[in-house]
C-alpha cells in the first residue's frame, strides 16, 4: 500500500485530507510541521509527500529544501498543497527547490487523487541513477526565499491596512448611528416630559370643577345620573393623571440620576417594603427578604424603584391566595448573581412573559394600572447594565421576576431583619 505523509498545522485540513487519501487506498502518516515531517520520513520513508507552506517551526518551502538535500528523501515526490502561497512567483520558487508539484486549496477531490497518482507514476518511471532536481546555489534559494517571504508579508499588511480601514469605517457608521439614535431618545423623552407635563395642567383644571359641581349638585335635589356622570368624568381624570405620571418616570428612566455607588442591596429591599408597609398590611402580604444579599453598584433611588414596582405588582396580582407571600432574594449558583422578586400569586402564561415588558401591555384589564410599570423598571435595570426577565409556570403558579445587577465582589450585607 502506498504510503503518503501530509503536513499542515490546521487539525481539520489533515483531517480532510487523510479521509480522502484513506478513502481512495493510501497508507496516511500526519505530521503538524516541518520539523516533525522530517523527523518522521527519516525514521520511515514514505512513498509521498504532501506539505503545505505556511507552518510554525519550519514551513513547507525550508522542508522541501531539506527534503531535495537528504539522500534517503531526495527522490521521494514532494507536493505542495497551499492557500496562502498563490502568486506565480510561490510556484516558480516551490519548483526551483525541486517540488514535484505545487497544487493551490482548495481542489477537488477527483482532480487532487489524479495527480498524486500521476505523480507517483513520474517517480517510478525515475531511475535510481536518475536523482530527482537539487538546487544548487543556497545563496540564490536564500535570496529567491526572502523575495517570497516579503511578498506574503507585504500582500499581508495590506490585507490587514484594509480590513483596519473597514473596521474603522463600520466603527465610525456605528458611531453615527449611535450618536443619532441618542439623539432621537433624548428628542423622545423630552417630548414625553412635555407633553405629560403639559397636559397634567388642564387635567387638573378639569378635576378642579368637576369637583365644584358635585359640590352644587349636592346642594340642590339629589339626581342620581347627574352624580354618576361627574365621577365618571372625575375617574376618568384620575386615571389620566396617573398615565401622564407614569409617562413622566418612563421620559426619566433611561437617566441615571445619581452616580452609581456601593449599596447594600438588603437595605434597599428593607427601605422599599418599609415604603409600601401599609398596602402589605392591608392586603396580608408578607414580604421575606434573603439573610444574605450581595452589595451592588448603583444608583440607590432607582433601584428602589425598580423593586417597589416589582412589589406592588405582586400585590395586585396575589389573586384569591389565602397566604400571599412576596420573596426577595439573590441566586449566586452562576457565573452572574441573579437577584429575583417572587410571589405565590395568579401566575403568567408562558406566551406572555416576554409581553410584560411592553409598554402599556395590560394581560388583565380588571386590575389597575398603566401598563408602564414594568417597561419603566426594564429601562432602569438596563441603563445599569443588567437584564431583566419573569418566570412563571403558568395561571395559578406565581411569577418570579429576575434580574442582573454589578455587583461589589466580596462584600455581603447580612439581614437580620428578614
Amino acid at each position: 500500500m502506498t504510503r503518503v505523509l501530509i503536513v499542515d498545522d490546521i487539525a481539520s485540513n489533515l483531517y480532510l485530507l487523510e479521509s480522502l487519501l484513506k478513502g481512495n487506498g493510501f497508507a496516511v502518516t500526519s505530521a503538524k510541521n516541518g520539523a516533525e515531517a522530517l523527523a518522521e520520513a527519516k525514521k520511515s520513508p514514505p512513498d509521498l509527500v504532501i506539505a503545505d507552506i505556511l507552518m510554525p517551526v519550519m514551513d513547507g518551502f525550508e522542508l522541501c529544501r531539506q527534503w531535495k538535500m537528504d539522500e534517503l528523501l531526495r527522490n521521494i515526490p514532494f507536493i505542495f498543497y497551499t492557500a496562502t502561497y498563490t502568486d506565480a512567483r510561490d510556484e516558480q520558487f516551490a519548483r526551483s527547490l525541486g517540488a514535484e508539484r505545487f497544487i493551490i486549496k482548495p481542489q477537488k477531490p477527483d482532480v487532487l487523487v489524479k495527480e498524486i497518482r500521476e505523480v507517483l507514476k513520474e517517480s517510478q518511471k525515475r531511475t535510481v541513477a536518475e536523482p530527482a532536481h537539487l538546487p544548487k546555489n543556497d545563496r540564490k534559494i536564500l535570496k529567491e526565499y526572502n523575495e517570497v517571504l516579503f511578498r506574503k508579508l507585504e500582500k499581508k499588511v495590506m490585507q490587514l491596512e484594509a480590513e483596519i480601514a473597514e473596521r474603522k469605517a463600520a466603527q465610525q457608521q456605528r458611531e453615527s448611528v449611535i450618536k443619532e439614535l441618542e439623539q432621537k431618545n433624548a428628542e423622545l423623552a423630552r417630548f414625553t416630559y412635555t407633553v405629560s407635563h403639559e397636559l397634567r395642567t388642564p387635567l387638573i383644571t378639569i378635576q378642579g370643577f368637576s369637583g365644584l359641581i358635585e359640590e352644587e349638585v349636592s346642594k340642590v335635589e339629589k339626581n342620581p345620573e347627574l352624580t354618576k356622570y361627574v365621577e365618571r368624568i372625575s375617574g376618568a381624570v384620575d386615571t389620566m393623571d396617573n398615565l401622564f405620571a407614569d409617562l413622566l418616570r418612563l421620559s426619566r428612566a433611561g437617566q441615571v440620576i445619581s452616580p452609581p455607588l456601593k449599596t447594600s442591596f438588603g437595605s434597599i429591599a428593607r427601605e422599599s417594603v418599609d415604603l409600601l408597609a401599609q398596602p402589605l398590611e392591608n392586603n396580608g402580604v408578607r414580604v421575606e427578604i434573603a439573610p444574605t444579599l450581595p452589595f451592588v453598584i448603583v444608583d440607590h433611588n432607582r433601584i428602589r424603584e425598580v423593586l417597589v414596582s416589582l412589589i406592588e405588582n405582586a400585590i395586585k396580582f396575589r389573586g384569591d391566595q389565602s397566604y400571599p407571600v412576596i420573596r426577595i432574594g439573590v441566586d449566586m449558583t452562576g457565573e452572574t448573581p441573579v437577584f429575583f422578586v417572587q410571589d405565590n400569586g395568579i401566575g403568567i402564561k408562558p406566551q406572555y412573559l416576554e409581553r410584560i415588558f411592553n409598554l402599556f401591555e395590560r394581560l388583565n384589564g380588571n386590575v389597575s394600572g398603566t401598563g408602564i410599570g414594568l417597561a419603566i423598571a426594564k429601562r432602569i435595570i438596563e441603563v445599569h447594565g443588567g437584564r431583566i426577565w419573569a418566570e412563571s409556570e403558568g395561571p395559578g403558579k406565581g411569577t418570579t421576576i429576575r434580574f442582573t445587577l454589578p455587583v461589589s465582589e466580596g462584600h455581603t450585607d447580612n439581614n437580620n431583619n428578614a
